[in-house]
């Protein structure tokens, strides 16, 4: 589903308000935002005040970091509603306002007040990523923004699970006019020999091209440009080292897959890649 209505969880920080940003390319008159401000608290129970954002003739605004982004998202035409809310805890506030408001898509940073180089786990952005039942767009303070969606990067692993992240990526590659890449990380056993190892490969690659042969197939019928592209070596950093802002726009992977002979363990891979990717993520949670 192309997302209409887009969450974004946000603590006050201007780094928060980076995620404005790099949704730029699916912000327009079409598209409703509503930006959450979850204050976490002491007290028991949860206040909440609902308000349409102000247009310009409201005049200036008060400089905040979300009136920033309240404007940054009014500027490019779309319509924004403000919650603001308390509760004891925030990454259990934000799931909960998705589950009841169900949003298409949820769009937050990895990092915001304290946080600094990497994903640190128990943070309200990794609890939010373990339990959020809609699609995630995040990004990090490494991340370079892009005007434009036209190439996507996505990581399979051959799983059914996996590939459910082509459910997220068609209809934000056919809006964007999108161009897709299949990435495989394929890898070496510790024993193999040399001799081995190369007609492992060989194999493998056949392999790999039969588990993703359904994902190109259904790409061709959306009329999705799209290629595979297979590397070797640790999954998390030959992914990082694809997603190259030279190369691509946007990274996308679902946060499970199998584990066992040819497959990843998705959760873990995404929960790597998210604290360094310097493109922002495209993330559906799934079963498994």
């Amino acid at each position: 589903m192309t997302p209409h209505s887009i969450l974004i969880p946000h603590d006050g920080s201007p780094l928060s308000g980076t995620i404005v940003d790099a949704l730029a390319p699916l912000l327009d008159g079409g598209v409703n935002v509503t930006l959450l401000h979850v204050v976490e608290e002491g007290s028991a129970g949860a206040d909440s005040l609902r308000r349409p954002a102000r247009s310009a003739a409201d005049g200036a605004l008060d400089g905040s970091a979300l009136d920033a982004s309240e404007a940054a998202v009014q500027a490019r035409g779309a319509t924004v509603t403000r919650i603001e809310r308390r509760a004891r805890d925030v990454a259990a506030a934000i799931v909960d306002d998705v589950a009841a408001s169900r949003p298409d898509l949820v769009a937050m940073t990895t990092h915001g007040r304290g946080g600094f180089s990497r994903l640190v786990r128990g943070s309200v952005a990794e609890r939010v990523l373990r339990a959020c039942p809609a699609p995630l767009w995040m990004v990090n303070p490494k991340t370079h923004p892009t005007a434009r969606l036209a190439r996507i990067l996505v990581a399979l692993d051959g799983s059914e699970e996996a590939e459910r992240i082509l459910d997220v990526v068609i209809p934000i590659a056919r809006r964007t006019d999108a161009r897709a890449t299949l990435l495989y990380v394929d890898w070496d056993a510790a024993t193999d020999t040399p001799a081995q190892a190369a007609k492992r490969r060989g194999e493998r690659a056949g392999q790999v091209r039969d588990w993703l042969a359904a994902a190109l197939a259904r790409l061709e019928r959306e009329a999705v440009p799209a290629t595979l592209e297979i590397a070797r070596g640790d999954v998390a950093g030959e992914i990082l080292r694809a997603a190259d802002p030279a190369r691509f726009d946007l990274l996308a992977l679902s946060t499970h897959g199998r584990s066992g002979p040819g497959r990843w363990l998705l959760g873990s891979i995404a929960e790597q890649v998210l604290g360094q990717c310097r493109i922002p993520v495209l993330l559906t949670r799934t079963a498994g």
